[in-house]
């Protein structure tokens, strides 16, 4: 099942690639960031077909849902939202970190002794 969709992602981004151009040109297939997630994605999958004894790549194949998402347009506007909150969701989980990490402390200087 997952070759048969790894085919019909290979057979995809060649036909885009063969009607936009490789890098070249207005529309060229490598000049927007979600082909170039979707030629890594396809790259991987080759990989894993031709390399089937290295089982560290099978798990990319998890990256395969981001191919669908990228054309849907309301999927992508929240992918991207997400992608531009990450900073900030770093920032506060820093702030838990050390919240912890106080009361953590506190926790072992009082309960040590027992």
């Amino acid at each position: 099942m997952f070759n048969i969709i790894s085919a019909i992602f290979v057979a995809e981004s060649f036909l885009k690639i063969i009607a936009y151009g490789f890098y070249w040109g207005e529309k060229a297939y490598l000049k927007e960031a979600w082909n170039i997630l979707d030629i890594s994605i396809v790259f991987f999958s080759f990989l894993t077909w031709t390399f089937s004894f290295i089982r560290g790549f099978r798990a990319l194949r998890a990256l395969r849902p981001l191919k669908i998402v990228s054309k849907n347009e309301k999927m992508k506007s929240v992918l991207n939202a997400l992608i531009e909150a990450f900073p900030s969701l770093m920032n506060i989980l820093l702030m838990l970190l050390m919240f912890i990490l106080v009361f953590a402390i506190l926790g072992i200087q009082i309960l040590k002794g027992t």
